[in-house]
Protein backbone atom coordinates (compact mmCIF):
# COMPACT_ATOMS: atom_id res chain seq x y z
CA UNK A 1 0.00 0.00 0.00
CA UNK A 2 1.45 3.41 -0.98
CA UNK A 3 1.51 6.41 1.35
CA UNK A 4 -1.52 8.01 -0.31
CA UNK A 5 -3.73 4.91 0.13
CA UNK A 6 -2.52 4.49 3.71
CA UNK A 7 -3.49 8.09 4.41
CA UNK A 8 -6.97 7.54 2.94
CA UNK A 9 -7.45 4.38 5.03
CA UNK A 10 -6.50 6.17 8.21
CA UNK A 11 -8.78 9.08 7.35
CA UNK A 12 -11.74 6.73 6.74
CA UNK A 13 -11.05 4.88 10.01
CA UNK A 14 -10.90 8.16 11.88
CA UNK A 15 -14.18 9.34 10.35
CA UNK A 16 -15.91 6.06 11.19
CA UNK A 17 -14.72 6.30 14.78
CA UNK A 18 -15.98 9.87 15.08
CA UNK A 19 -19.40 8.93 13.66
CA UNK A 20 -19.73 5.99 16.07
CA UNK A 21 -18.74 8.20 18.99
CA UNK A 22 -21.22 10.86 17.87
CA UNK A 23 -24.05 8.35 17.73
CA UNK A 24 -23.21 7.03 21.18
CA UNK A 25 -23.28 10.52 22.65
CA UNK A 26 -26.52 11.42 20.89
CA UNK A 27 -28.17 8.30 22.25
CA UNK A 28 -27.85 9.59 25.82
CA UNK A 29 -29.09 13.05 24.81
CA UNK A 30 -32.42 11.78 23.48
CA UNK A 31 -35.03 11.33 26.25
CA UNK A 32 -36.18 7.75 26.71
CA UNK A 33 -38.57 5.94 29.05
CA UNK A 34 -38.90 2.77 31.09
CA UNK A 35 -41.72 1.59 33.34
CA UNK A 36 -41.82 -0.01 36.79
CA UNK A 37 -44.50 -2.32 38.24
CA UNK A 38 -43.39 -4.28 41.35
CA UNK A 39 -45.48 -7.22 42.61
CA UNK A 40 -46.89 -8.13 39.21
CA UNK A 41 -48.73 -10.44 39.89
CA UNK A 42 -47.82 -11.92 43.28
CA UNK A 43 -50.06 -14.93 42.51
CA UNK A 44 -49.72 -18.19 40.58
CA UNK A 45 -51.74 -17.29 37.49
CA UNK A 46 -52.28 -19.21 34.27
CA UNK A 47 -51.86 -17.61 30.85
CA UNK A 48 -54.48 -17.09 29.64
CA UNK A 49 -56.33 -16.85 32.95
CA UNK A 50 -60.09 -16.95 32.62
CA UNK A 51 -61.68 -13.77 33.97
CA UNK A 52 -58.37 -11.89 34.03
CA UNK A 53 -56.97 -11.44 30.55
CA UNK A 54 -59.03 -8.48 29.41
CA UNK A 55 -57.88 -6.39 32.39
CA UNK A 56 -54.30 -7.68 32.43
CA UNK A 57 -54.05 -7.03 28.72
CA UNK A 58 -55.25 -3.45 29.26
CA UNK A 59 -52.65 -2.90 32.01
CA UNK A 60 -49.75 -4.24 29.96
CA UNK A 61 -50.91 -2.38 26.83
CA UNK A 62 -51.10 0.83 28.87
CA UNK A 63 -47.48 0.40 29.94
CA UNK A 64 -46.54 -0.45 26.36
CA UNK A 65 -48.16 2.81 25.20
CA UNK A 66 -45.48 4.71 27.13
CA UNK A 67 -43.05 3.43 24.48
CA UNK A 68 -40.72 2.06 27.14
CA UNK A 69 -37.34 0.53 26.46
CA UNK A 70 -38.29 -2.13 29.04
CA UNK A 71 -40.32 -2.81 32.17
CA UNK A 72 -38.80 -3.38 35.61
CA UNK A 73 -40.58 -5.68 38.08
CA UNK A 74 -39.11 -5.34 41.59
CA UNK A 75 -40.01 -8.83 42.75
CA UNK A 76 -43.03 -10.98 43.66
CA UNK A 77 -43.92 -12.34 40.26
CA UNK A 78 -45.65 -15.44 41.66
CA UNK A 79 -47.23 -16.73 44.88
CA UNK A 80 -44.41 -19.26 45.20
CA UNK A 81 -45.79 -21.43 48.01
CA UNK A 82 -44.31 -24.45 46.29
CA UNK A 83 -43.10 -26.64 49.13
CA UNK A 84 -39.61 -27.39 50.39
CA UNK A 85 -38.17 -30.07 48.11
CA UNK A 86 -36.28 -29.40 44.89
CA UNK A 87 -38.67 -31.63 42.95
CA UNK A 88 -41.91 -29.90 43.95
CA UNK A 89 -40.39 -26.41 43.66
CA UNK A 90 -39.24 -27.14 40.11
CA UNK A 91 -42.61 -28.69 39.26
CA UNK A 92 -44.49 -25.46 40.03
CA UNK A 93 -41.74 -23.16 38.75
CA UNK A 94 -41.80 -24.96 35.40
CA UNK A 95 -45.55 -24.44 35.27
CA UNK A 96 -45.98 -20.80 36.31
CA UNK A 97 -42.80 -18.92 35.37
CA UNK A 98 -42.98 -19.61 31.61
CA UNK A 99 -46.59 -18.41 31.51
CA UNK A 100 -45.73 -15.28 33.49
CA UNK A 101 -42.96 -14.30 31.09
CA UNK A 102 -44.93 -15.21 27.97
CA UNK A 103 -47.61 -12.63 28.78
CA UNK A 104 -44.99 -9.87 28.43
CA UNK A 105 -43.36 -11.53 25.43
CA UNK A 106 -46.69 -11.56 23.60
CA UNK A 107 -46.94 -7.80 24.19
CA UNK A 108 -43.35 -7.35 22.98
CA UNK A 109 -42.32 -5.76 26.28
CA UNK A 110 -38.77 -6.47 27.43
CA UNK A 111 -38.30 -7.23 31.13
CA UNK A 112 -35.86 -6.99 34.00
CA UNK A 113 -37.09 -8.79 37.11
CA UNK A 114 -35.76 -8.52 40.66
CA UNK A 115 -36.12 -11.45 43.03
CA UNK A 116 -38.84 -11.05 45.68
CA UNK A 117 -39.68 -12.97 48.84
CA UNK A 118 -42.34 -14.98 46.98
CA UNK A 119 -39.67 -16.14 44.53
CA UNK A 120 -37.90 -17.69 47.55
CA UNK A 121 -40.93 -19.34 49.16
CA UNK A 122 -42.29 -16.29 51.06
CA UNK A 123 -41.18 -15.07 54.47
CA UNK A 124 -40.48 -16.13 57.17
CA UNK A 125 -37.83 -18.76 56.48
CA UNK A 126 -37.83 -21.07 59.48
CA UNK A 127 -36.98 -24.76 59.36
CA UNK A 128 -37.37 -26.58 56.03
CA UNK A 129 -38.55 -23.43 54.24
CA UNK A 130 -35.21 -21.77 55.00
CA UNK A 131 -33.30 -24.80 53.75
CA UNK A 132 -35.27 -24.67 50.47
CA UNK A 133 -34.28 -21.11 49.52
CA UNK A 134 -31.35 -22.20 47.28
CA UNK A 135 -33.77 -24.38 45.25
CA UNK A 136 -36.11 -21.41 44.81
CA UNK A 137 -33.25 -19.12 43.74
CA UNK A 138 -32.06 -21.71 41.22
CA UNK A 139 -35.57 -21.91 39.72
CA UNK A 140 -35.75 -18.11 39.46
CA UNK A 141 -32.34 -17.99 37.78
CA UNK A 142 -33.37 -20.69 35.30
CA UNK A 143 -36.60 -19.02 34.20
CA UNK A 144 -35.93 -15.29 34.62
CA UNK A 145 -32.67 -15.47 32.65
CA UNK A 146 -31.34 -12.22 34.05
CA UNK A 147 -27.71 -11.15 33.42
CA UNK A 148 -25.16 -13.40 35.12
CA UNK A 149 -22.82 -10.58 36.14
CA UNK A 150 -23.55 -10.50 39.87
CA UNK A 151 -21.48 -11.79 42.81
CA UNK A 152 -20.48 -15.44 42.54
CA UNK A 153 -23.01 -16.66 45.11
CA UNK A 154 -25.89 -14.70 43.54
CA UNK A 155 -25.53 -15.16 39.79
CA UNK A 156 -28.86 -14.36 38.14
CA UNK A 157 -30.50 -12.95 41.29
CA UNK A 158 -28.24 -9.90 41.72
CA UNK A 159 -27.14 -8.23 38.49
CA UNK A 160 -26.66 -4.97 36.64
CA UNK A 161 -27.28 -3.59 33.19
CA UNK A 162 -26.60 -0.33 31.39
CA UNK A 163 -29.12 1.23 29.03
CA UNK A 164 -28.04 4.40 27.23
CA UNK A 165 -26.98 6.77 30.02
CA UNK A 166 -28.23 4.87 33.08
CA UNK A 167 -26.63 2.20 35.26
CA UNK A 168 -29.24 -0.11 36.79
CA UNK A 169 -28.32 -2.40 39.68
CA UNK A 170 -30.78 -5.05 40.89
CA UNK A 171 -29.94 -6.44 44.33
CA UNK A 172 -30.94 -9.71 45.98
CA UNK A 173 -31.94 -8.60 49.48
CA UNK A 174 -32.44 -12.17 50.72
CA UNK A 175 -29.16 -13.07 52.37
CA UNK A 176 -28.52 -16.06 54.61
CA UNK A 177 -28.44 -14.77 58.17
CA UNK A 178 -30.27 -15.64 61.38
CA UNK A 179 -32.85 -13.01 62.30
CA UNK A 180 -36.51 -12.40 62.97
CA UNK A 181 -37.38 -13.76 59.50
CA UNK A 182 -35.59 -17.03 60.21
CA UNK A 183 -32.61 -18.32 58.24
CA UNK A 184 -32.70 -15.42 55.74
CA UNK A 185 -32.76 -11.69 56.38
CA UNK A 186 -33.46 -8.69 54.16
CA UNK A 187 -30.06 -7.07 53.81
CA UNK A 188 -27.26 -6.29 51.35
CA UNK A 189 -23.89 -6.97 52.99
CA UNK A 190 -20.59 -8.81 52.57
CA UNK A 191 -19.69 -10.07 49.11
CA UNK A 192 -22.84 -8.64 47.54
CA UNK A 193 -22.08 -5.18 48.93
CA UNK A 194 -18.49 -5.43 47.67
CA UNK A 195 -19.81 -6.31 44.20
CA UNK A 196 -22.35 -3.47 44.41
CA UNK A 197 -19.70 -0.88 45.20
CA UNK A 198 -17.24 -2.25 42.65
CA UNK A 199 -19.89 -2.14 39.92
CA UNK A 200 -20.66 1.51 40.65
CA UNK A 201 -16.98 2.45 40.80
CA UNK A 202 -16.27 0.79 37.45
CA UNK A 203 -19.38 1.96 35.57
CA UNK A 204 -20.32 5.41 36.91
CA UNK A 205 -18.02 7.26 34.52
CA UNK A 206 -20.07 5.87 31.60
CA UNK A 207 -23.49 7.09 32.76
CA UNK A 208 -25.49 10.13 33.86
CA UNK A 209 -27.71 8.39 36.42
CA UNK A 210 -27.66 5.39 38.78
CA UNK A 211 -30.88 3.56 39.66
CA UNK A 212 -31.05 0.68 42.15
CA UNK A 213 -33.86 -1.87 42.31
CA UNK A 214 -34.58 -4.11 45.30
CA UNK A 215 -37.68 -5.83 46.62
CA UNK A 216 -37.99 -4.34 50.10
CA UNK A 217 -38.14 -0.68 51.15
CA UNK A 218 -35.12 0.57 53.06
CA UNK A 219 -36.39 3.78 54.68
CA UNK A 220 -39.80 4.26 56.23
CA UNK A 221 -42.41 4.40 57.47
CA UNK A 222 -44.26 3.20 54.38
CA UNK A 223 -47.88 2.43 53.64
CA UNK A 224 -48.83 -1.24 53.48
CA UNK A 225 -51.73 -3.22 52.05
CA UNK A 226 -52.13 -6.96 52.57
CA UNK A 227 -48.40 -7.26 53.24
CA UNK A 228 -46.05 -8.41 56.00
CA UNK A 229 -44.40 -5.01 55.58
CA UNK A 230 -40.91 -6.48 55.47
CA UNK A 231 -38.19 -3.83 55.40
CA UNK A 232 -34.44 -3.97 54.93
CA UNK A 233 -32.76 -4.62 58.28
CA UNK A 234 -31.38 -1.47 59.96
CA UNK A 235 -33.00 0.75 57.34
CA UNK A 236 -31.25 4.07 56.85
CA UNK A 237 -28.42 2.96 59.14
CA UNK A 238 -27.75 -0.17 57.07
CA UNK A 239 -24.46 -0.47 55.22
CA UNK A 240 -26.48 -0.76 52.01
CA UNK A 241 -28.22 2.61 52.40
CA UNK A 242 -25.00 4.25 53.53
CA UNK A 243 -23.30 2.87 50.42
CA UNK A 244 -26.06 4.28 48.20
CA UNK A 245 -25.66 7.62 49.97
CA UNK A 246 -21.87 7.57 49.47
CA UNK A 247 -22.25 6.83 45.76
CA UNK A 248 -24.98 9.45 45.26
CA UNK A 249 -27.63 7.04 43.95
CA UNK A 250 -30.52 8.87 42.30
CA UNK A 251 -33.46 6.49 42.66
CA UNK A 252 -34.28 3.31 44.61
CA UNK A 253 -37.32 1.38 43.35
CA UNK A 254 -38.96 -1.26 45.54
CA UNK A 255 -42.20 -3.17 46.10
CA UNK A 256 -43.31 -5.66 48.79
CA UNK A 257 -45.81 -3.36 50.55
CA UNK A 258 -48.49 -3.17 47.80
CA UNK A 259 -49.08 0.54 48.43
CA UNK A 260 -47.50 3.82 47.38
CA UNK A 261 -44.99 5.75 49.50
CA UNK A 262 -42.45 8.19 48.07
CA UNK A 263 -39.66 9.24 50.43
CA UNK A 264 -36.53 11.26 49.78
CA UNK A 265 -33.56 11.16 52.13
CA UNK A 266 -29.82 11.72 51.73
CA UNK A 267 -30.44 12.84 48.14
CA UNK A 268 -31.99 9.47 47.21
CA UNK A 269 -35.61 9.15 46.08
CA UNK A 270 -37.17 5.88 47.27
CA UNK A 271 -40.41 4.83 45.57
CA UNK A 272 -42.37 1.89 47.00
CA UNK A 273 -45.32 1.08 44.76
CA UNK A 274 -46.86 -1.60 42.58
CA UNK A 275 -49.31 -4.37 42.10
CA UNK A 276 -50.77 -7.33 44.00
CA UNK A 277 -53.18 -7.51 41.10
CA UNK A 278 -55.95 -9.90 42.05
CA UNK A 279 -56.36 -8.47 45.54
CA UNK A 280 -55.85 -4.71 45.32
CA UNK A 281 -58.46 -2.48 43.69
CA UNK A 282 -55.93 0.16 42.64
CA UNK A 283 -52.88 -1.23 40.82
CA UNK A 284 -50.31 1.27 39.61
CA UNK A 285 -47.18 1.56 37.52
CA UNK A 286 -44.53 4.26 37.27
CA UNK A 287 -43.09 5.75 34.09
CA UNK A 288 -39.59 7.20 34.31
CA UNK A 289 -38.41 9.44 31.50
CA UNK A 290 -34.64 9.84 31.37
CA UNK A 291 -32.85 13.01 30.23
CA UNK A 292 -29.12 13.72 30.45
CA UNK A 293 -29.59 15.94 33.50
CA UNK A 294 -32.89 14.82 35.02
CA UNK A 295 -35.30 11.97 35.71
CA UNK A 296 -39.04 12.61 35.43
CA UNK A 297 -41.16 10.20 37.51
CA UNK A 298 -44.92 9.73 37.12
CA UNK A 299 -46.98 7.13 39.04
CA UNK A 300 -50.24 6.16 37.36
CA UNK A 301 -53.19 4.23 38.80
CA UNK A 302 -56.37 2.56 37.63
CA UNK A 303 -59.43 1.12 39.39
CA UNK A 304 -60.18 -2.61 39.40
CA UNK A 305 -63.38 -4.40 40.33
CA UNK A 306 -62.58 -7.74 41.92
CA UNK A 307 -64.72 -10.88 41.77
CA UNK A 308 -66.34 -12.71 44.67
CA UNK A 309 -64.72 -16.13 44.45
CA UNK A 310 -61.14 -17.23 44.97
CA UNK A 311 -58.57 -18.88 42.71
CA UNK A 312 -56.81 -21.93 44.09
CA UNK A 313 -53.18 -21.45 45.07
CA UNK A 314 -50.79 -24.25 46.01
CA UNK A 315 -50.45 -24.56 49.80
CA UNK A 316 -52.55 -21.45 50.51
CA UNK A 317 -56.22 -21.51 51.45
CA UNK A 318 -57.05 -18.07 50.06
CA UNK A 319 -55.54 -16.84 46.85
CA UNK A 320 -56.49 -14.04 44.52
CA UNK A 321 -59.99 -13.06 43.48
CA UNK A 322 -61.34 -15.19 40.66
CA UNK A 323 -61.97 -12.28 38.28
CA UNK A 324 -60.65 -8.76 37.79
CA UNK A 325 -62.50 -6.16 35.75
CA UNK A 326 -61.80 -2.68 34.46
CA UNK A 327 -65.11 -1.09 33.53
CA UNK A 328 -65.57 0.37 30.04
CA UNK A 329 -65.89 3.85 31.57
CA UNK A 330 -62.59 3.42 33.45
CA UNK A 331 -60.87 2.10 30.35
CA UNK A 332 -61.95 5.23 28.48
CA UNK A 333 -60.39 7.35 31.22
CA UNK A 334 -57.29 5.17 31.36
CA UNK A 335 -54.54 5.29 33.96
CA UNK A 336 -54.42 8.60 35.86
CA UNK A 337 -51.46 10.23 37.59
CA UNK A 338 -51.34 10.01 41.38
CA UNK A 339 -47.88 11.48 41.85
CA UNK A 340 -44.98 12.98 39.92
CA UNK A 341 -41.61 14.58 40.54
CA UNK A 342 -38.49 15.66 38.66
CA UNK A 343 -35.05 14.70 39.97
CA UNK A 344 -33.04 17.60 38.58
CA UNK A 345 -29.25 17.30 38.27
CA UNK A 346 -28.55 20.33 36.10
CA UNK A 347 -26.51 21.95 38.89
CA UNK A 348 -24.01 20.60 41.39
CA UNK A 349 -26.79 20.18 43.95
CA UNK A 350 -29.42 17.57 43.09
CA UNK A 351 -32.95 18.98 43.40
CA UNK A 352 -36.38 17.39 43.68
CA UNK A 353 -38.77 19.65 41.80
CA UNK A 354 -42.46 19.95 40.93
CA UNK A 355 -43.59 17.31 43.43
CA UNK A 356 -47.26 16.35 43.13
CA UNK A 357 -49.58 13.77 44.71
CA UNK A 358 -47.80 10.99 46.60
CA UNK A 359 -44.45 12.71 46.16
CA UNK A 360 -45.85 15.66 48.10
CA UNK A 361 -47.59 13.65 50.83
CA UNK A 362 -45.57 13.36 54.05
CA UNK A 363 -48.20 11.59 56.16
CA UNK A 364 -48.04 7.82 56.07
CA UNK A 365 -51.17 5.88 57.01
CA UNK A 366 -50.92 2.14 57.55
CA UNK A 367 -53.89 0.36 55.98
Amino acid sequence: MNIYNLFLSLLLLSSTTLIASDQTNKTSEIPWTFVSIPDFLNFDIEYPQQGWEDSLGFIVKSMKSENPAFAVVAGDLVMGHWGTTEKEINQWADRYYPQWFKRFQDHDLKLYTTIGDHEVGDNPWHGARGEAVPYYKAAFRKHAKMPLNGPDHMKGSAFYWIHNNVLFISVDVFEKANGKQGKYTAQVTGKQLEWFEQTITEQKKNVDHIIVVGHTPVIGPVRTYSSSGMMLDKGQQSVFWQSMKKHNIDLYICGEVHAVTCLENDGIQQVAHGGLIGRTTKPNYMSITVHPNKLVLNIKEIDLVNGTGRLWQEKKAKGSWDTITITPERKTKGFTSIGSITIDKSSDNKSFLDAKGFFLSKEVIKN
